[in-house]
């Protein structure tokens, strides 16, 4: 089979159906690739799924498992069938690889679902507000929603544009080289790896847009706050060094009493503190991967008999009083880290501890250093304090 042209499904299909051995083994398995392409395409006429059916039946378990691979590609109702005849294959690499498609695709409809849900409880709210103070009252305050949400979205965009047209440039470059026939190995090294930082980049903007959109869980438990510290200062050292950050320079001391807790949901809690504590540890940061000496302090005590107060401090590069009245609106996407900062760090640890009913307070200057105080109530909607 020629990999360059268009494949003809019509005669494919129709040398098929007279015997599946009137082409090698290694070629069907191209022609389930090129069904899988062409799915991809939104091309589901009737000879690439009849193609499906015939190679989801192939003898060899190779293809077969190909035919599993492009499940999530088929629509609906023939996913049903071919993941179901699939699922109960004598070869357990295409009986998991069927199971693995239609885990995923639960996920993607319970995904759906959830959307659905929040998207019927933002209308049942708008209804209920409208019912309440009327519908000019209603209708202003769903125009400010959406101006927040075009100003959220064009900051994102703009963001993704400063990461996308280096990234373009760069490719293009590569391919320039590589059709004159000048690859410098070097070079071409330095490039990919910078293609791969701006990637990787891109990703965790993705994954803090994802991150800062979900619901928070309503789920509360009893933890100790020296732990969920403790586990935050893991979870910041691991990512920075994942990027090629080593802050070993940077010191921090803790004084966090062992007998301190609340009442909360710990993976909440725990990412709001470890985005706090990235951003202690990037005010020593003279460059990407580079770390002047600095401290960080965290400290923690009982502010009330119903709360308890976290301070983050160091004695960092600091923020002018301009930049930190606007980091104060707590709006995603703005950042003045610009390679290594999404914007999304601050607003995720404002809204998940919003969700607990704390505050974030945060008092700088420039080149003496930031202070950030969390206060968050011991007990959610009761009484009291923990002591452990």
């Amino acid at each position: 089979m020629n990999n360059t042209s268009k494949p003809d499904f019509d005669r494919i299909l129709k040398q098929l159906r007279q015997s599946a051995d009137a082409m090698p083994w290694a070629a069907r398995r191209e022609v389930a690739r090129r069904v899988a392409a062409a799915l991809g395409d939104g091309d589901d006429s009737e000879p690439i799924l009849q193609l499906v059916y015939i190679l989801a039946g192939d003898r060899k378990w190779e293809v077969r498992t190909d035919v599993a691979d492009l499940l999530l590609l088929l629509p609906e109702e023939h996913f049903a069938r071919v993941a179901a005849l699939l699922s109960e294959d004598t070869n357990s690499f295409v009986r998991r690889a069927a199971e693995r498609a239609l885990d995923r695709r639960r996920r993607g409809q319970q995904t759906t679902r959830r959307a659905r849900q929040e998207l019927d409880q933002v209308q049942s709210q708008y209804a209920a507000m409208e019912k309440l103070h009327g519908k000019p009252v209603a209708e202003k305050a769903r125009k400010i929603a959406e101006r927040l949400f075009d100003h959220m979205v064009g900051a994102t965009v703009h963001e993704m544009r400063g990461i996308l047209t280096p990234l373009k440039a760069s490719t293009s470059s590569l391919l320039h080289h590589i059709d004159d026939g000048l690859i410098d190995p070097a070079d071409f090294r330095r490039q990919l790896t910078k293609t791969t930082d701006r990637l990787a980049f891109l990703e965790q903007l993705l994954e803090d847009m994802r991150t800062y959109t979900q619901q928070p869980p309503l789920e509360r438990c009893r933890e100790r706050l020296a732990e969920i510290v403790d586990a935050a200062l893991v979870m910041v050292r691991e990512n920075l060094q994942a990027q090629g950050r080593w802050p070993d320079e940077v010191a921090v001391r803790k004084d966090v009493p062992e007998t301190l807790a609340a009442e909360v949901s710990r993976h909440l809690v725990l990412v709001a503190i470890a985005n706090l504590l990235k951003n202690a540890f990037e005010a020593f940061s003279n460059g990407p991967g580079i770390f002047r000496p600095g401290t960080i302090t965290i400290t923690a005590r009982h502010a009330s008999e119903e709360s308890v107060e976290i301070v983050i401090q160091d004695n960092g590069m600091g923020i002018c009083e301009e930049d930190l009245q606007e980091i104060m609106d707590f709006v995603p996407g703005k950042t003045s880290k610009k390679n290594w900062g999404t914007g999304f760090g601050l607003p995720i640890a404002q809204r998940n501890l919003a969700a607990h009913g704390g505050t974030i307070g945060i008092r700088s200057k420039v080149d003496q250093g930031t202070t950030v105080t969390i206060n968050l109530p011991i007990e959610q909607d009761m009484g009291g304090k923990y002591e452990l």
